[in-house]
């Protein structure tokens, strides 16, 4: 009798263990020219890769920025990041290409948890260049499938059974 229960709790235990975190990737392709002190807003969706509202535990954004031109007095540029209201400033000037590379803080997290769309904006501090490729990667945690929830209670249904008729 202990080897069907134990065979009972085994299998509910690798169904459920079959839920694996994953991770889903949107990528949002551009060339838009942001000139002195302006700005360029645009936003990941990822509701459309089977996001579950509330399963993000971390993510990444990396924005490639590109640098207008090669002449020998525009020397770079100071880049300011908005993601959900929070900064990233890049800290200074910035030579040539100065792409963007961070993990999301928590609010930019819980924005992302409470609708799937993540708000960017990218402003000129000092000097032009243009936004690039924008690739947003969220690792979520596994979410239980029904058929795996219900395999876990007909386990327990089973276990409360088996110790009914022991006793």
């Amino acid at each position: 009798m202990y080897k069907a229960i134990g065979g009972v709790v085994a299998g509910t235990l690798l169904a459920v263990s079959g839920a694996n975190a994953g991770m889903i990737t949107d990528t949002v392709n551009q060339s838009q020219y942001v000139g002195w002190y302006g700005s360029h807003s645009y936003t990941h969706n990822i509701n459309d890769d089977g996001f579950v509202l509330g399963s993000a535990v971390s993510g990444s954004l990396s924005i490639d920025i590109a640098d207008d031109s090669s002449r020998w007095w525009d020397f770079g540029e100071t880049i300011l990041f908005v993601i959900e209201a929070f900064d990233f400033d890049t800290g200074g000037i910035q030579f040539g290409t100065a792409n963007f590379g961070n993990n999301l803080q928590a609010q930019a997290l819980g924005a992302l948890n409470a609708d799937g769309y993540l708000d960017v904006t990218v402003t000129s501090l000092y000097g032009d260049f243009y936004v690039g490729r924008s690739v947003l990667t969220v690792i979520t945690e596994a979410v239980p499938e029904p058929g795996t929830l219900a395999l876990l209670g007909l386990g327990l249904a089973g276990l409360g059974a088996a110790r009914r008729r022991k006793a």
